[in-house]
């Protein structure tokens, strides 16, 4: 066999079944455990002894570094794909460190709690090029996260000060642990013990959210429940939008909807809409088409499939749906499927809704008693969420709206899916790992709630860059971005910059006054604009 080939094999199977820091540490010694522990860290045999031990004093003390013998045959491809793992992470640290010393404004980030938002947001800021710091008393997340992906990991309890110690040096601290005490609590701590100002919680208690607890603690909160019912309101408030993001104070709604065959919009061009631009300010700003963003411009055509993000003021929002000939049909029968954290009040804001007929079925008979006697509008059932003879005798197929609420993922996904056969308009389901949105989307639920993906963005907008006053996420991959325009842009008109600031501007603010921004548009000293950015 060529001996190349032999060593690409090895390295194959290396990477495949490379062992842990600790396993490492019984064959080779507290060298390679070292090695293996964190890139990052400036002092290894303390990250070592930190993040891979369970026991290391113990360990440590038995170690005979100088009379470790390698069974280099027996253990040859481990060796070899530790050094490849070694040698591509070297190189994903150069490569950061060029891009850091010409982006200077990016912020450290601790994450606290590795559970399904505390991994998200550290794998997709690490794809970044973020510095990313992972903490968590459970090790096996530490290192399922640092295995992959370029991330310190430290496996200690965060309300142990020793455990604070460790991050003090990191600028954004995003809490997410499953207790809203224990994240209020770390809050304290940080702010008490090392005055860190640029803190993220995130909250399920509606108390915990409030103005006096936000100003005691003079830090953000995020209540993810809240964000869910705000959601589904929004969409019985516009039914035709999948989605909408508010820009807050400035007015603005942006929409994303879906284009369909007979409509109006279908195989124009969006020069071609002009006219009703002149009646009813608005811009397309993005068009997600399969797997690919576009910033659109005047020559883009629309296609059925097509979904359309359109920036308006919310005050018109109407007047455009009308003169973009897209129908408005407002909700009258909507189904609330599973109980969780949120049906209660999602329920109480959904009574309120004039003209709305509420439906509620649960599996749990003390739910659904519960439910009847609190909420004596709504109709209870009791029932499997995907029972199709109960379905189908309740009318699900007239249902404008079905929304999956349950705390089982898969039990939401299932019972949107159905629902959608049997004849519903729309379906909304409860989506727990963000990373699963575009495959809810591409097996029929319209709406995947992931209040989730909230706390990404409100990490976003703190990891702003210099002069960026304002970050949102709009969908997957773009942001909507807020900044002052440099003085040297006065007197530009908005076609002549193309894409120099950023993909699109969408609006100018100039004093009190925010206005949709056009081609002739003329930029002037202290304006501040509202852009949009295909994130690469």
């Amino acid at each position: 066999m060529d001996p190349f080939s032999f060593l690409a094999k090895a390295g194959v199977k290396a990477e495949l079944n490379a062992p842990s820091a600790k396993i490492l540490l019984k064959r080779f010694g507290i060298l390679k455990a070292m090695k293996n522990a964190s890139v990052r860290a400036p002092a290894p045999k303390k990250a070592a002894i930190v993040i891979s031990l369970i026991s290391p004093k113990t360990l440590l003390q038995n170690m005979e570094i100088d009379t470790i013998k390698v069974d280099l045959k027996t253990d040859f491809d481990i060796i070899l794909g530790i050094v490849q793992r070694q040698e591509a992470r070297g190189k994903r640290q150069e490569a950061r460190g060029k891009r850091q010393e010409a982006r200077e404004w990016m912020m450290k980030v601790c994450i606290i709690g590795a559970g399904v938002v505390g991994s998200y947001l550290a794998k997709k800021l690490s794809k970044e090029d973020y510095e990313i710091a992972v903490v968590d008393i459970d090790s096996s997340k530490i290192e399922q996260l640092t295995y992959s992906y370029d991330i310190l990991g430290i496996n200690c309890s965060a309300l142990e000060i020793n455990c604070l110690k460790e991050v003090e040096n990191f600028d954004l601290f995003v809490i997410v642990t499953e207790s809203d005490e224990k994240n209020i609590a770390i809050a304290v701590l940080l702010k008490s013990l090392f005055q860190k100002k640029n803190i993220i919680i995130r909250v399920s208690n509606k108390a915990f959210s409030s103005p006096p607890v936000r100003e005691f603690l003079q830090c953000e909160t995020v209540n993810v429940l809240s964000e869910t019912i705000h959601t589904v309101l929004s969409i019985i408030k516009y039914p035709f939008a999948l989605s909408t993001v508010r820009l807050e104070n400035d007015g603005i709604l942006i929409f994303k909807y879906l284009v369909k065959v007979e409509d109006f919009l279908a195989g124009k061009q969006i020069c071609e809409l002009r006219n009703i631009r002149d009646q009813v300010e608005f811009t397309i700003v993005a068009i997600e088409r399969e797997n690919e963003v576009i910033i659109p411009t005047g020559k883009t055509f629309i296609y059925p499939e097509d979904k359309i993000h359109i920036a308006t003021k919310e005050e018109k929002i109407y007047e455009l749906v009308e003169a973009l000939e897209i129908k408005l049909s407002p909700p009258k029968l909507v189904f609330v499927l599973g109980y969780s954290k949120v049906t209660e009040e999602l329920l109480r804001k959904l009574s309120e809704i004039k003209e709305l007929k509420v439906k509620f079925l649960s599996p749990d008979k003390r739910i659904c008693e519960t439910i009847s006697g609190n909420f004596p509008d709504v109709s209870v059932f009791h029932g499997e969420l995907t029972d199709v003879e109960l379905l189908k005798s309740e009318n699900i197929g007239n249902a404008d709206l079905t929304i999956s609420l349950t705390e089982d993922e898969e039990t939401n996904i299932l019972s949107a899916i159905l629902a959608k056969r049997l004849g519903a308009k729309k379906a909304c389901s409860l989506v727990i790992h963000p990373e699963y949105e575009k495959i809810v989307e591409s097996i029929g639920i319209d709406v995947p709630l992931m209040p989730r993906k909230l706390i990404a963005s409100k990490v976003y907008r703190s990891l702003s860059k210099r002069g960026i006053l304002e970050l949102l996420e709009l969908s997957e991959n773009i942001d909507i971005v807020e900044f002052s325009i440099p003085p040297k842009l006065s007197g530009k008109k908005v076609s002549e910059l193309g894409n120099k600031i950023c993909n699109l501007i969408v609006a100018v603010k100039r004093g009190e006054k925010v206005f949709l921004a056009r081609g002739d548009t003329e930029l002037k000293k202290n304006d501040t604009i509202i852009c949009i950015e295909k994130r690469k």
